[in-house]
């Protein structure tokens, strides 16, 4: 089917909808960023002598929420773990009893236009990427508040997903139509792939819920549910016990096939182009200052 002009609605959607600034590489979109750098946050390496790294979201105040210095702390993490050649897993988690509440709304609000959302998601989506590619197995801890919105896609970049099993107000929550905009970091064609469904990906991100322990372990979401930090470390022990350098090519084997790798390089970056006119757009600006986030 065409339209007058000789595009198909599909077309026209995607001319009228999507974002058509310039293509920019990491470190373009890391420059366009510069101005935000000096945010709050850090995130924290810990090296084990068991071979097991811990990496701290730390930014207690607003439960962990990501700004930009945190990506790119977490960026410099990443690049000390391919480095570490003993490192056989690493655990995600957040500070202070919470895992992570998503991107930091303050700064959503002073970065909220259309260049912005496209560099933050390319910039976001390129370390994501390459955190998810390291040679080491990854699983995130949820505790606490639980990881929502952009805490939720941080989670999908991790080989494993555990959730506390202490709180019932612990859950995992793709809110990201209630804030009125889609995920932007890569965490959809993730999320396909995690759940091994199409449908039961559109039916999450739809519906926007927060999901318990039991909802998303029943769904794929989640791997397990522990206490605590320690049984989260024990836990991913038992996932390495085999020879490091055993470890790292079963990853490296696994990542070859994986269908969420540089095949999906388009998918990609239309996922951007689509999310960029969403950052500060009506819908955006009215959930901001609602904060329905944090609406169940």
């Amino acid at each position: 089917m065409q339209m007058e002009n000789g595009t198909t609605p599909n077309e026209k959607y995607l001319h009228d909808f999507t974002y058509h600034g310039k293509e920019l590489s990491a470190s373009e979109a890391k420059e366009v960023l510069s101005p935000y750098f000096d945010g709050s946050g850090s995130v924290d390496l810990e090296k084990d002598d068991n071979g097991i790294a811990k990496i701290c979201l730390n930014n207690p105040r607003l439960k962990n929420a990501i700004s930009v210095k945190m990506m790119a702390d977490l960026d410099e993490v990443t690049d000390k773990l391919y480095q570490w050649t003993e490192c056989k897993g690493a655990i995600l988690y957040g500070s202070d009893g919470n895992f992570c509440s998503g991107g930091d709304l303050k700064l959503a609000k002073k970065m909220n236009n259309s260049t912005f959302g496209y560099a933050m998601s390319v910039y976001f989506g390129n370390i994501l990427d390459k955190f998810k590619k390291l040679p080491i197995i990854t699983a995130a801890f949820i505790d606490g508040s639980g990881a929502l919105g952009g805490g939720a896609e941080v989670t999908t970049a991790c080989d494993y997903r555990l959730m506390c099993n202490v709180a019932d107000s612990t859950g995992i929550g793709f809110v990201h139509s209630k804030m009125g905009i889609v995920p932007a970091w890569g965490s959809t064609g993730r999320l396909v792939s995690i759940l091994g469904s199409s449908k039961k990906a559109l039916d999450l991100l739809l519906e926007a819920r927060t999901l318990g322990a039991t909802e998303a372990m029943d769904l794929g979401l989640v791997d397990g549910t522990v206490a605590n930090l320690e049984e989260a470390g024990a836990w991913l022990s038992g996932k390495i016990k085999r020879d490091v350098n055993v470890i790292r090519a079963i990853k490296r084997t696994v990542l070859y096939y994986d269908d969420d790798d540089d095949s999906k390089a388009d998918a990609r970056e239309l996922e951007r182009r689509i999310f960029a006119p969403l950052w500060g757009g009506t819908a955006n600006e009215a959930a901001l200052r609602l904060r329905l986030k944090h609406n169940r």
